[in-house]
């Protein structure tokens, strides 16, 4: 509101001022009495930013929280502007990677710089993971600076993304929530249906190979509003919890016949075109031996030949670590979810488990000075557990090493807003 003597009151009003956004809001006064006043009511709706020439959108609260996100993952919002490609359509792995990976405007995925209320929410190690991923109940909106942005948003040379979080008011509201995925609601894996179907599945009366597990629970509660008996002191705090119980998807992967863990490849001796004596033979030739061995000589080869007698590996001949490595295939045919015991490739199909859970906890305490001066203090905390059956950063070819990846996040922020 603006007056001045010897001019209408002019007051506008209907303006919203969003997280990092820039508001110009202009008064024209005109002539006449203090008395009389005239009033501008902003439309609903964005407006044209004609202070700096930067490119962004705001996701406002209702948005968050409207949108059907089957991940429930707050990074899947960047897919809502202009130049961001969706490259992975497998929002559960975003998610359990607590991934940053959006390419925008051609930059790469781990360039954007990820901010929760302006604080710093990237690991730094790597910039290629989130700190905090924040719960879309604990959302209030979400701001994406593409391009043009000014230089306190420098660092990183993608996005700015910076999400601003929930606060009390001065009327209590809460809520409870769960929302939930399961695997009867989805069509089977490819190759799990060309899995010919076992003896003892075909003696349970199955028809068709049963699709993997997928359970996802996401549910959690939250309460803001004013402190009790403390004037102009508000609250906001919840607690979240997802829950994935999945395997991963079907891999191929090929596997050592029995026979040949115990040093017996006579039957490689045919190769893959069943003649013995052309250049695709898996001839065994003894590696301590100078003598010739061929395919034709390796049937009936004595030990100075060459040859192991049959393409047979002598028992006095296989060494402790070899022994120790067949045994590994052996657990690795236990383990697999189709075993075809023929020297095919990818004769072995792999559907292991790989669940994942995350609590977060978080809270927020705001005091208001006056109209001008405010600050806040805000507590997130991540627990996060997720279980790689190929091992974590290795991606192993066989399931030999699964490993627990707990990742726990803590941020903690205290700030000052003028008015």
């Amino acid at each position: 509101m603006v007056e001045q003597q010897g001019f209408k009151k002019s007051n506008r009003t209907g303006n919203v001022l969003v997280a990092d956004g820039r508001l110009t809001v202009d008064f024209r006064l005109e002539t006449g009495a203090v008395t009389e006043s005239v009033e501008v009511v902003a439309a609903v709706g964005e407006t044209v930013n004609t202070t700096s020439g930067e490119v962004a959108r705001v996701i406002d609260g209702g948005q968050v929280q409207d949108l059907a996100l089957n991940g429930r993952n707050y990074m899947q919002l960047t897919t809502l502007i202009p130049g961001a490609p969706l490259l992975n359509d497998n929002q559960l792995d975003l998610m359990t990677s607590l991934s940053v990976s959006q390419p925008i405007n051609g930059q790469r995925g781990n360039a954007n710089s990820l901010t929760v209320d302006g604080g710093f929410n990237l690991d730094s190690g790597s910039n290629g993971s989130q700190i905090n991923n924040v719960g879309l109940n604990f959302i209030k909106e979400v701001n994406i600076k593409t391009s043009n942005f000014s230089a306190e948003y420098g660092r990183m040379s993608g996005a700015a993304i910076n999400v601003v979080t929930q606060n009390g008011g001065n009327k209590y509201h809460g809520s409870a929530w769960e929302f939930f995925r399961n695997e009867k609601l989805d069509a089977n894996n490819f190759y799990i249906n060309r899995t010919p179907l076992s003896t003892a599945q075909r003696t349970a009366g199955l028809t068709e190979q049963p699709r993997p597990p997928l359970r996802y629970n996401n549910f959690g509660w939250s309460l803001g509003g004013p402190m009790p008996i403390k004037k102009d002191k508000f609250f906001f705090a919840g607690m979240e919890w997802k829950l994935i119980r999945r395997s991963t998807d079907a891999t191929l992967r090929t596997l050592p016949t029995r026979l040949e863990r115990t040093g017996d490849f006579s039957v490689r001796l045919r190769g893959t075109d069943g003649i013995v004596g052309t250049a695709d033979d898996g001839v065994l030739r003894d590696p301590l031996s100078t003598l010739p061995c061929t395919a034709a000589t390796a049937t009936v080869a004595a030990v100075r030949d060459g040859c192991f007698p049959g393409n047979k590996i002598l028992p006095n001949r296989l060494t402790t670590d070899g022994k120790a490595i067949a045994k590994v295939y052996d657990v690795m045919e236990t383990l697999a979810f189709f075993y075809n015991d023929t020297t095919a490739a990818n004769n072995a199909t792999y559907v292991r488990p790989n669940p994942f859970e995350v609590r977060q906890e978080f809270i927020r305490l705001d005091y208001r000075f006056n109209d001008r001066h405010s600050i806040y203090g805000r507590f997130l905390h991540d627990d996060y557990v997720l279980t790689a059956p190929y091992g974590t950063f290795i991606d192993s070819q066989l399931p030999t090493i699964p490993t627990e990846r707990r990742r726990p996040g803590f941020s903690y922020q205290v700030s000052y807003l003028p008015g």
